[in-house]
């Protein structure tokens, strides 16, 4: 039976650790707008249903997330950006690319 590896100190060293700068950078390039408006929406609400109605069941919290509303709580979403077709010598060739592949795969057929 082989014993596992260890790991020398030069292996610790070389471990990569998240720093708190490293974190900022990472929440600054994340969307959380819209879960952190959905979660100071909620909350309020989920503590009122488990205080007072004393709810400890996960289904009827379930039960209570599925009958919620969020209609008018969260930003609208983007319009969709319709682009039209821009030929372009890259374009021109994955066309042909991909329709002489297609007339390949058929005719493997026959």
């Amino acid at each position: 039976c082989k014993k596992p590896p260890t790991q020398d100190s030069s292996d610790e060293a070389k471990k990569w650790e998240a720093t708190e700068e490293w974190m900022q950078g990472v929440k600054k390039k994340l969307p959380l707008q819209t879960l952190q408006c959905l979660i100071e929406y909620l909350n309020p609400q989920l503590e009122v249903l488990c205080v007072e109605k004393e709810v400890t069941d996960q289904q009827e919290v379930l039960r209570f997330l599925k009958a919620t509303t969020l209609v008018g709580i969260l930003p609208v979403p983007h319009p969709i950006v319709i682009r039209t077709y821009q030929a372009s010598p890259y374009t021109a060739m994955w066309f042909t690319s991909y329709m002489w592949g297609v007339i390949f795969t058929r005719s493997q057929r026959m």
